[in-house]
């Protein structure tokens, strides 16, 4: 946690900030007054206590070194992302580029800041891909999609200028988040939509092994990063529950807790895998609790009815 007397002082920059992640993220700074400035593709500027917002296209080299050479900022934390997963060349290359392109602007107008405390950026265990499991911190990575594989690049190149340069870059690696306020493109918040609309869920045979964690466990995690000792510097620290459970479990999970004759709406088997499906996402978390203290609390049952409850009270 950042210290009290800290925190007129310091200034934190978020890409991503109107993200799923960069809203809970947003919420939290600013409930703790601390002063952030987010990046915005679109949308008006605008200046409210703790919140300045400037609108800037993170893959404009010239824009984004102007706006940090302006600001100055403390902390940068770098959410923003293009999600597209799946494998056809033209996606592939036009997110690739997209996410490796931004990352790098960012990075190369930070290198010029003497006040850098540290440069925190969002992975996905995406970028290990199909290596052994349970994924750990120190194994070879096999992306398998043009998301993971940008997120290894922007990792890669952060850890070797940690090395070069001293540079204060950390990544998380993050494994499927999930919470309220989640987009419907999402398993989760599609699955639980349907079900609170009594509608029916189409959906694989669900024997894929994923490891979900909770949105406030990730941004504690976050946090618990910009305070963290000089340890963590050019380290890569996986985030997940450390626990992974079957998608078909988790939908009858769901079911269950909406109601019991929501388990009908569930369609087993009528969505195909994806090509290049990893059948078993799970991974390591040791390195989190040993350098940030961080451990997950909200376990999948908790976050789901959390989840839950919070789209049953937006309905309303």
């Amino acid at each position: 946690m950042l210290q009290k007397k800290t925190v007129q002082k310091t200034h934190i920059f978020i890409t991503g900030a109107n993200g799923f992640v960069g809203r809970h993220l947003l919420r939290m700074l600013i409930a703790r007054k601390i002063r952030v400035s987010i990046a915005v593709r679109s949308g008006p500027e605008q200046n409210l206590p703790f919140l300045e917002s400037y609108k800037v296209d993170l893959t404009d080299k010239i824009k984004v070194f102007d706006l940090i050479n302006f600001l100055k900022p403390d902390y940068v934390i770098h959410l923003a992302a293009k999600k597209n997963r799946n494998n056809n060349l033209e996606s592939f290359g036009n997110d690739y580029n997209a996410n490796f392109l931004m990352a790098l602007n960012l990075i190369n107008a930070c290198r010029n800041l003497l006040n850098l405390k540290r440069f925190v950026f969002l992975g996905s265990c995406d970028e290990y891909g199909f290596g052994p499991r349970p994924y750990s911190e120190g194994q070879n990575e096999f992306p398998s999609n043009a998301y993971g594989l940008s997120k290894l690049s922007i990792s890669k190149l952060l850890l070797s200028l940690y090395h070069t340069d001293l540079f204060p870059s950390i990544v998380l690696r993050a494994s499927i988040i999930y919470g309220p306020e989640q987009n419907d493109e999402m398993f989760l918040p599609s699955l639980i939509h349907s079900l609170l609309s009594d509608k029916d869920f189409q959906m694989t045979l669900g024997e894929q092994f994923r490891d979900f964690v909770y949105i406030n466990d990730v941004i504690n995690a976050i946090i618990k990063v910009l305070s963290a000792d000089e340890r963590v510097n050019g380290k890569i620290i996986n985030i997940g529950f450390g626990v992974s459970h079957k998608i078909n479990h988790i939908a009858e999970m769901t079911a269950n807790l909406i109601a019991p004759t929501a388990l009908r709406r569930l369609k087993f088997g009528e969505v195909e895998y994806r090509p290049n499906e990893i059948m078993d996402y799970s991974l390591k978390i040791s390195l989190a609790s040993d350098l940030l203290g961080w451990n997950p609390k909200v376990n999948i049952e908790e976050g789901i009815r959390k989840t839950v409850n919070h789209l049953k009270k937006s309905n309303e």
